[in-house]
């Protein structure tokens, strides 16, 4: 499962310092996604020239205007105030050539046109660069292409990404952090090596984002007053000139709130407890604010310190390749796809640990008709005794905990079914035959083997609305969806 989005996918409290690619076309098989809209005028093809595949570019007439623009997708990630992205590409042609990109802001409304000048293009191939500094928080950009006036452009090669400066740091003290109106949290602060410099703070609720300057004090503190916080989930950023960290804030509606508050005072840890938490893009995503995160507020609020967890989430696992990726950490070699993901896991030492698992296992796809999930049962049953051997073997002290799997929106995708064409080969998450057939197969490991197991598949098709419990995939967890099953865990845990 990808993501997707964004996936792209932020840190605990740290933005990546590394660049971002976002694009990396040479036009060798097609024109990826390249093409000029009906809005814009141009005419894009793919062409040789001098043997090498490249993008051609052709200006046209739109009302009195000349020029040629063509649209290219890119990866979404986020971007914050400060941001520089650069463009570098290698051309050749008639007239100018300028790039940019249409950055988005969340939800709807017209993009903002960042671009750099324009380049004069000659009869020889050259190596042009763009930047451009983004002065908001946006949710996606498109890259694109220019010719001015009447002319042409023969592009070889096209390269975008973000640039990060190597001096200097940004993070948040704290992660995620509940509250409600009685019970605000005053304050989110940061950490930077940026002394007494400003920084641009946003606050994102939903599709609003407001923006103000703090500036950071001569020990390195940055203070974001949020008492005032109206209920809803909050992300709110730190950044300078492309150093960025993000925190989190959720005001519940106090009746939540306090359910949740009055379960996690029933939790008391006589001593620190280390927890592993082992799942797939569900563990995996969101790092942050994600069910993992919340569980280490709410412990931690009446434990303070005691409870810490490494998430070795994967997103994309299923049974086999966490067996597969568990035998490679034994014998420390790639057996397994993101093998580097449980790096170092058996130099730990852990007293609990969560197997979250089943989305992609009873994922199932349109050539067997839907009727045939990823991992049948056997091959669960196999994996799974393989699982809990390792892990017993390694962490002969620690509890094994299995959650059910999650319902996913299954209407989503049987909806998808019946509109798209037959021809092409879908794959559907959450039909509930094969959910319950995994639900089943695991209870029934479980009782076999003394795991306690946590059914959060009953709680979630019982809410009020499923759909609101995911994004807009239909897979991955909403900020509901991730309370919900933090409220279930934090519950067995209080028992």
């Amino acid at each position: 499962m990808k993501h997707l989005i964004t996936s792209l996918l932020l840190a605990a409290c740290v933005l990546p310092l590394s660049a971002e690619v976002l694009k990396n076309d040479t036009f060798a098989k097609n024109l990826r996604g390249w093409n000029a809209p009906a809005y814009w005028a141009g005419k894009v093809s793919k062409v040789k020239v001098d043997g090498k595949d490249c993008l051609l570019l052709e200006s046209g007439k739109r009302n009195d205007e000349l020029f040629g623009r063509a649209l290219g997708y890119n990866r979404n990630i986020n971007y914050f105030p400060g941001d520089t992205v650069k463009i570098t590409v290698k051309a050749k042609g008639e007239g100018k050539l300028a790039c940019g990109a249409l950055a988005y802001h969340f939800g709807k409304g017209q993009p903002n046109y960042c671009r750099d000048g324009a380049r004069d293009l000659t009869s020889e191939f050259q190596t042009f660069t763009f930047t451009c500094k983004l002065n908001e928080r946006f949710e996606k950009l498109l890259s694109f292409i220019e010719v001015q006036g009447v002319g042409k452009v023969y592009v070889e090669s096209f390269h975008m990404e973000t640039v990060v400066p190597a001096a200097g740091s940004v993070k948040s003290d704290k992660d995620i952090q509940m509250a409600s109106v009685k019970n605000p949290v005053k304050a989110v602060t940061f950490s930077t090596s940026f002394k007494n410099q400003e920084f641009t703070i946003s606050l994102k609720n939903g599709n609003n984002v407001t923006y103000q300057k703090v500036k950071a004090d001569s020990n390195g503190k940055i203070s974001v007053a949020t008492e005032k916080l109206t209920p809803g989930f909050w992300e709110i950023s730190a950044s300078n000139n492309g150093k960025n960290a993000i925190a989190y804030v959720e005001v519940q509606p106090e009746t939540i709130y306090q359910a949740t508050n009055d379960t996690a005072k029933k939790i008391k840890l006589a001593k620190p407890v280390r927890v592993l938490f082992l799942g797939d893009s569900l563990s995996d995503f969101y790092r942050g604010y994600n069910y993992i995160d919340r569980i280490s507020f709410w412990v931690n609020k009446y434990n303070p310190g005691k409870f810490t967890f490494r998430n070795a989430g994967v997103g994309g696992d299923f049974c086999k390749r966490m067996e597969d990726r568990l035998n490679g950490a034994l014998v420390k070699r790639n057996y397994a796809y993101r093998q580097n993901m449980y790096n170092g896991l058996f130099d730990e030492k852990f007293d609990i640990i969560f197997l979250f698992l089943g989305q992609n296992d009873t994922r199932s796809f349109r050539k067997t008709n839907f009727t045939k999930q990823e991992t049948p049962p056997a091959l669960q049953q196999k994996c799974l005794t393989n699982i809990c051997k390792i892990l017993k073997s390694k962490f002969p002290q620690a509890k094994i905990i299995m959650i059910a799997p999650s319902p996913s929106y299954e209407k989503l995708f049987l909806d998808r079914a019946k509109k798209w064409n037959p021809s092409i080969n879908m794959v559907m998450y959450g039909k509930k035959d094969l959910v319950d057939l995994y639900h089943a197969e695991n209870k029934k490991f479980c009782a076999a083997n003394n795991i306690p197991y946590i059914d959060i598949l009953s709680v979630m098709r019982a809410a009020p609305s499923i759909k609101d419990l995911y994004v807009s995939d239909g897979v991955h967890l909403s900020p509901l969806g991730g309370r919900v099953i933090a409220d279930e865990i934090l519950k067995f845990l209080a028992k």
